[in-house]
């Protein structure tokens, strides 16, 4: 693939989260599935739109060298690039057209420091008097469901503008001469993802654009300010080069060239924007809910030229600061992978709008949408569930919205079978794995995933999309203060513990308060849950510790909602279940201080997600679930044995680094799970967070940067031995 090196570092020195400034993080607006991607050596960053991975453009950030060379000492974010005026010109046998003298010139490593925070990152080369930041937002998204006020719509509006910042600061003050410094982006040959550049040049921003969906704009000091387009940022560059050349179109670099004024020091701000009026969508018809209030690329550019001092102080705050304020008690290996993820979770967020195809004027329904990076499927119901602790601190309106839109289109009623056998038994309401892939919506009761008569990956992950919706909707209604949505939705409620309880076994006298049964979508398959690439420990629905530990949270939500609703009769049924399963994962502990990954089996595994259920009390009301001398101590004191037995090198520590490894039987692991499972082992199993846990940490950010790929990837997720080879460019971070 185009950028990526073939091999990731194999080397044992593992850097942590202090010592590393070369990896790709996402810059991205809310809601727009676009990102300005920076930070990875070469050619490997830049503006995309619509994609999952990196737009693999040169990017080219500098300012002309303080010894009289006149060549511009830049960042690391380009190769040498092709240059495409040799496929316009001929040359005899043997001779070769003498390449255009580089104009750009790498400053070294060691002169070069990064400040990578939540709403900025900086790169500063202090002896070059060069500085460049780029200013996203971590914002609350207004109701988009809602009817707005005002204010409100102000406030969408702002949340929701297709752009994020960017400041190049040069300092000139010790020179009696101009100054150049230069700011542009441009496409591999074998890219060709810069068509059609147009300048745009007015009394707001001077910029240049790529077609109607992207481009860049000076804000302000506009009169130090040019764009120029070319083959090559050499060619622009060269002396030779006329100004007046700076409009050449048959080229992939643009540039914003800058003259910083003698003894001057000058902060531009760059406005980096996406557009997208189109349906962008089949199969549900929709567009970018920014539309309502940006009819164009040059729309949003005015818009951030006339707010730009306002909106980048805002933006450099980011919303529910509160919550960020506990990362003074985290190491700087975890600070770092939370900054990280919360990059790439944006990247991959769309805020659409339906519309109504025999009336486009027509007022549309808002569709938020998580895209599941690479793989661009939209609203995985795994990734929904993780996600919805942070969600439901910024817009929980958001987590409504895909429930709501789960329940409508992708939900369906289905039969049950004991594995391996045909006698069909009730099954009950149940939900797809995702929404469609790529803007493609799935047609209703179907997912872009899931596949019959498989017993692994693809296959239908029933059972788990149920207890997914069930617990997504707990936090929702508690964390989000709308017990009403739950009194509106009572009856699905009441469906979703039968369906439950139908998959536990046919006859209550044999219900062990785990799953027993499989869905007939599978046509004779085997479900399989969100560790779909993992061997049976993690993948197999049936009898699996780690469903049952969220088929007991899953009850206990159920009970709570039921109860509060006035359905005791359900409420204690609800209850029973509960108490049956963590009984039964209780009993499993074996003499050695383990409870198997297969209960029903024995299944020697070791797995650290187990214990993932606990977390789920806690965020729906629950929290007198987990208490260590509460009902449920022997089920809780069986789970704080296993995970102290487990985490071990060898076992659930990789032997060669000390990083987390989800089953002892399998290489693959994922690190939004490994978050969630840290989270609950330090706040309700009182694990005490040592020296090898802070060595850990800094084991995981070398997985994500150093590993692998040189962090091409941005924040990635799924890690075969610390490698990032799937879940690539991924959002679930923020779990």
């Amino acid at each position: 693939m185009t950028g990526i090196p073939e091999t990731s570092k194999t080397g044992t020195e593992i850097r942590g989260a202090q010592d590393i400034k070369f990896f790709n993080a996402q810059h991205s607006p809310i809601g727009s599935l676009a990102s300005f991607v920076l930070g990875a050596r070469g050619a490997k960053g830049g503006l995309g739109q619509n994609i999952g991975k990196p737009a693999d453009q040169h990017v080219f950030i500098g300012a002309e060298a303080r010894d009289g060379s006149g060549v511009i000492d830049a960042l690391p974010f380009f190769d040498q690039a092709d240059d495409a005026s040799l496929n316009f010109t001929q040359h005899e046998a043997g001779q070769e057209k003498e390449r255009t003298r580089s104009a750009l010139r790498v400053i070294a490593d060691a002169d070069i420091a990064r400040e990578f925070q939540l709403t900025s990152d900086t790169w500063t080369a202090a002896g070059d008097g060069l500085q460049f930041r780029v200013v996203t937002q971590v914002r609350a998204v207004p109701d988009a469901d809602a009817d707005a006020e005002d204010g409100d719509v102000g406030r969408l509006k702002q949340a929701v503008a297709p752009l994020v910042f960017a400041q190049l600061t040069v300092d000139n003050t010790a020179s009696a001469a101009p100054r150049r410094a230069v700011f542009g982006m441009q496409a591999q040959e074998s890219a060709r993802v810069l068509p059609g550049l147009r300048h745009v040049a007015d009394a707001r921003v001077t910029g240049v654009t790529s077609g109607r969906a992207h481009g860049f704009f000076a804000l302000n000091h506009l009169a130090d300010v040019a764009s120029a387009s070319g083959f090559s940022a050499d060619h622009i560059l060269a002396a030779a080069t006329a100004a007046e050349n700076w409009r050449f179109g048959l080229g992939q670099c643009a540039l914003l060239v800058f003259a910083v004024p003698p003894h001057a020091s000058r902060t531009y701000n760059i406005a980096l924007c996406w557009h997208d009026a189109r349906v962008c969508t089949t199969g549900l018809d929709a567009r970018f809910l920014y539309n309502r209030f940006f009819s164009s690329l040059l729309h949003v550019a005015h818009y951030a030229a006339e707010h730009q001092d306002s909106l980048i102080d805002a933006w450099l705050k980011p919303d529910r600061l509160d919550l960020f304020d506990s990362m003074h008690k985290w190491n700087v290996h975890q600070k770092f992978q939370l900054i990280h993820a919360v990059h790439s979770y944006f990247g991959s967020s769309q805020l659409l709008e339906t519309v109504d195809e025999h009336n486009a004027a027509a007022p549309g329904k808002p569709v938020w949408v998580i895209n599941e990076g690479e793989y661009l499927m939209m609203n995985t119901s795994d990734l929904m569930v993780d996600q919805a602790f942070f969600e439901v601190s910024f817009n929980p309106w958001t987590i409504r919205n895909n429930l709501e839109l789960f329940l409508a289109r992708y939900s369906f009623h289905d039969t049950v079978t004991r594995f391996g056998e045909t006698t069909e038994y009730p099954g009950g309401l149940s939900f797809c794995h995702d929404m469609g892939v790529a803007n493609a919506f799935s047609p209703p009761q179907t997912s872009a995933y899931e596949c019959v008569k498989l017993d692994d990956c693809f296959s239908h992950m029933t059972c788990e999309e149920l207890l997914n919706w069930t617990l997504t909707a707990g936090i929702y209604i508690h964390k989000g203060k709308n017990e009403a949505w739950a009194t509106k939705h009572i009856s699905t409620f009441k469906e979703l513990l039968t369906s439950l309880c139908n998959r536990d076994a046919p006859n209550p006298k044999e219900y062990t308060g785990l799953i027993g049964m499989e869905s007939t979508r599978t046509l004779g398959g085997a479900e399989i849950t969100t560790y779909d690439s993992l061997d049976p420990s993690l993948a197999q629905t049936r009898n699996n510790a780690y469903i049952g530990g969220k088929c007991w949270a899953a009850y206990l939500v159920l009970e709570k909602i039921l109860r509060d609703n006035g359905f005791p009769d359900d409420a204690n049924l609800a209850h029973a279940q509960a108490v049956r399963g963590a009984a039964t994962i209780a009993a499993a502990l074996s003499d050695e201080g383990y409870i198997p990954a297969i209960l029903d089996v024995g299944h020697q595994a070791r797995i650290i997600p187990a214990i993932e259920g606990l977390v789920y009390p806690l965020f729906t009301g629950c929290e007198n679930a987990v208490a260590a001398d509460g009902e449920f101590k022997e089920y809780i004191g069986a789970l704080k044995i296993h995970f102290e037995n487990v985490l071990k090198r060898g076992v659930c520590l990789f032997e060669e680094d000390g990083g987390w490894k989800l089953s002892s039987t399998s290489i693959n692991s994922w690190l939004s799970k490994i978050y969630l499972n840290q989270f609950v082992a330090r706040k309700i199993l009182g694990h005490e967070w040592g020296p090898e846990d802070v060595k850990a940490d800094a084991t995981h950010v070398y997985w994500l940067t150093d590993k692998s790929f040189g962090g091409y990837w941005c924040w990635s997720d799924q890690m075969y031995s610390g490698v990032a080879t799937g879940s690539l460019f991924y959002p679930r971070g923020v779990t």
